[in-house]
């Protein structure tokens, strides 16, 4: 086992502690794509988790799929990217259960970042909420170029 597996392994054992302790269990299919979540680069596709999984010998179906990732998205391990219709690993995943965090986009190369400053959300859902706004989802998405692809891009006229 490489030092990145044993990291990987303690991770999922340490996430299904935390859901034992909420009375759900974190099964090997659900630790499976929790698995290939944490370990991606950037945000994942459903049938790229599929494709993922079958390489390690699990033919999963998209009813499957979509079944484990709306447990893990309920359970605030996982945010889905509406953006790009993808799915990355919370970032946060230790912190509360119920977060509503802030994810930045890069619609260049679907690089996401998560913040998670109580401060900030606060301000931003008490401001959506003073406009008789109510959150759809559990995220919000800002979208913009990250450092990288800004560089390699001419800035936007207004």
């Amino acid at each position: 086992m490489s030092p990145n597996d044993e990291t990987l392994k303690k991770n999922l054992d340490r996430l299904a502690d935390q859901c034992a302790a909420r009375g759900v269990h974190l099964t090997n299919l659900r630790r499976l794509l929790m698995g290939l979540l944490l370990t991606a680069e950037k945000p994942v596709k459903a049938y790229e988790l599929i494709e993922r999984s079958a390489l390690q010998g699990r033919r999963l179906t998209p009813a499957t799929v979509y079944r484990v990732l709306d447990f893990l998205i309920e359970h605030g391990l996982v945010h889905k990217v509406n953006a790009i219709n993808a799915f990355v690993a919370c970032s946060d995943y230790e912190g509360a259960l119920e977060h509503h965090p802030l994810i930045l986009v890069c619609p260049a190369c679907q690089k996401t970042t998560e913040i998670n400053d109580p401060d900030l959300s606060i301000m931003v859902f008490g401001k959506l909420n003073s406009l008789g706004y109510s959150l759809k989802s559990g995220s919000i998405e800002i979208h913009g170029h990250c450092g990288l692809c800004a560089e390699k891009s001419p800035p936007e006229s207004t």
